[in-house]
């Protein structure tokens, strides 16, 4: 499972500035619940937090016993049960540690897993919405480009600026989740595509007219590929740059929750 870019950032700040922290975790769940297992939430010795497991009741509940486990140093437990079972609300167990900075905060790294990553090549306007769309996802987002235009690309995690065109094929790829080529340049497009079909990404999209898509999947032996979708996106009817982001985006969610074969 991977975090919350937000969740994860939450926690490094608050080691920074010495605090203790509680880490709320979804044990398990049966019927209709709003978090699934392994989700969670992080609540601070300065009364803050990151994360959304549900109802504002239930985050009231968290928050106590976040506090209690601080004031006892003791991990506590916690079952959501719907008060009007005509709701048809699920049941839901809660896990609440604690871990303190006066004990190195022990074993709190078994929560801190990467965030997902999108690595997304190009950086014209049409890259900002993107961005945008992936950091409310919470995923980690790396920008690439033989020349970053920077005021398009600001709110992105991180930035690879390529000398030449070559360059790409000097670089590892592996560590990247998911990829989408935006570059509109059919020669930069096909050097990119070269080198993610090399690494071992999991998710590859290009944007493109389905002609010009089809010429490439063919090219490339790519018909019958199951990480590489061209053109990108699902059809949701929209047609601007937000609702292609979403639209990019949802296809990205599915492929990583094993929603698309």
């Amino acid at each position: 499972m991977f975090l919350d870019k937000d969740i994860l950032n939450f926690i490094e700040k608050s080691i920074l500035e010495k605090l203790d922290i509680v880490v709320t975790c979804v044990i398990n769940t049966q019927g209709s619940t709003y978090s699934k297992a392994g989700n969670i939430l992080v609540f601070n010795s300065k009364n803050e937090f990151c994360g959304v497991l549900g109802s504002p009741y239930l985050h009231n509940e968290i928050f106590e016993l976040s506090k209690k486990s601080l004031e006892s140093r003791e991990i506590q437990t916690f079952k959501s049960i719907p008060k009007d079972k005509s709701s048809n609300h699920g049941f839901s167990s809660y896990k609440i540690e604690p871990f303190f900075y006066d004990e190195n905060y022990f074993e709190i790294s078994k929560y801190i897993k990467k965030p997902y990553s999108l690595l997304i090549f190009g950086s014209a306007s049409h890259t900002t919405s993107l961005i945008k769309m992936a950091n409310i996802m919470g995923w980690e987002t790396t920008i690439i480009d033989i020349k970053i235009d920077e005021k398009f690309v600001k709110e992105a995690d991180n930035k690879i600026e390529l000398g030449n065109l070559d360059d790409i094929f000097k670089l590892d790829l592996n560590s990247f989740d998911a990829s989408i080529i935006l570059s509109h340049n059919p020669k930069t497009d096909k050097s990119y595509l070269k080198a993610l079909i090399s690494s071992n990404i999991k998710y590859i999209g290009m944007m493109g007219n389905k002609k010009n898509m089809q010429n490439i999947k063919k090219e490339f032996a790519l018909e019958n590929s199951d990480r590489f979708f061209a053109p990108i996106g699902f059809d949701i009817g929209g047609n601007s740059h937000q609702a292609i982001a979403l639209s990019i985006c949802a296809q990205i969610e599915a492929k990583k929750n094993g929603k698309l074969k």
